[in-house]
């Protein structure tokens, strides 16, 4: 909370200065234990980094998760892949009995993915895609025009079948596609209006743009605080509420059509090893069976709840 003599916290998004609460996080995820200052705006609820570090790359190593080449299934893994292209089929609405059958067992492998957004000839491209793990999933699937972008990368990934994987900065993108993807990759952009704005210029008339992010002001920020694994210091520089987002929209051409929270056990699991102290790399069987059980009820409740602490944001184009 701010005091009379304390440094103004101005709210990136909203403009708003009083009782912003300062908060110090960690660098958790790599070990490395830097810290940082974020603060809580009291009227959207944003949580954001006092001042952006001049050296990001230096949180993004070449072994960062995102950024492990992605693998082709093996031989004995085919139907496995076979499986999961079949009920990707079925749930965007094409007629595939492999899919209709398997999807009494299985839910949908990208739930986020929905037939009144994208079909299978759809121009597609995905902001922030490491090594492409999701696209070439999506190519297997049957997804023929697919791009991948992110500045972060060493260098182009070449991939099978024509999928482009390049290393860009989201401002060198002009051409237009119908279906724009940012899965967990906004929280990482320091200007997020400029790149909503270009994002609006790049996106087709009638095109979706699907913003996944960790959500401010949920269940599992207000219980572990700076242990939440969604707040990932400093790689995560605007964690959003519901409400910031719409206000940060509300000065671009693109507006919120839809919100579906999709968070999972992982805002228990990984936090929960940030309270013990532990690696985020510690397996899960730390847990029993019972606090597993407990988890993934709990994150469904939530979800229902709109209370996650992540969730997709559709966006459309706004009506002129």
């Amino acid at each position: 909370m701010n005091s009379p003599h304390s440094e103004i916290l101005k709210c990136k998004f909203c403009g708003n200065e009083k009782e912003n609460e300062l908060i110090l996080a960690e660098e958790k995820q790599l070990g490395m234990g830097d810290k940082f200052e974020y603060f809580v705006c009291s009227n959207c609820q944003c949580i954001q980094i006092k001042k952006v570090p001049e050296d990001l790359g230096k949180y993004y190593p070449a072994n960062y998760y995102s950024y492990q080449e992605p693998t082709f299934p093996s031989r004995l893994n085919w139907l496995n892949f076979f499986i999961k292209k079949s009920l990707i089929l079925y749930y965007l609405g094409y007629l595939n009995l492999t899919g209709f059958l398997t999807s009494f067992v299985f839910d949908h492998p990208f739930p986020w993915l929905r037939k009144k957004e994208v079909k299978l000839d759809s121009k597609i491209l995905d902001i922030g895609t490491g090594a492409g793990r999701k696209i070439l999933s999506l190519q297997r699937s049957g997804f023929n025009n697919i791009t991948g972008i992110d500045p972060f990368l060493e260098k182009d990934i070449k991939a099978d079948g024509g999928l482009k994987i390049l290393k860009r900065d989201l401002y060198e993108i002009h051409e237009k596609f119908d279906f724009i993807m940012l899965h967990h990759s906004l929280e990482h952009m320091p200007d997020q209006e400029e790149a909503i704005r270009h994002i609006g210029t790049i996106l087709n008339d009638n095109g979706r743009v699907l913003i996944r992010i960790p959500v401010a002001n949920t269940f599992a920020w207000k219980k572990y605080r700076e242990n939440w694994i969604g707040l990932d210091a400093p790689r995560h520089l605007y964690i959003h509420s519901v409400k910031s987002l719409g206000i940060l929209t509300e000065r671009t051409d693109l507006e919120i059509e839809e919100v579906v929270f999709d968070s999972g056990t992982y805002q228990f699991t990984g936090s929960e090893k940030y309270l013990r102290n532990l690696p985020l790399s510690t397996s899960d069987d730390i847990f029993s069976k019972e606090e597993m059980k407990k988890f993934e009820k709990d994150a469904l409740d939530l979800n229902k709840k709109n209370d996650g602490d992540q969730a997709c944001f559709y966006l459309k184009k706004r009506a002129r």
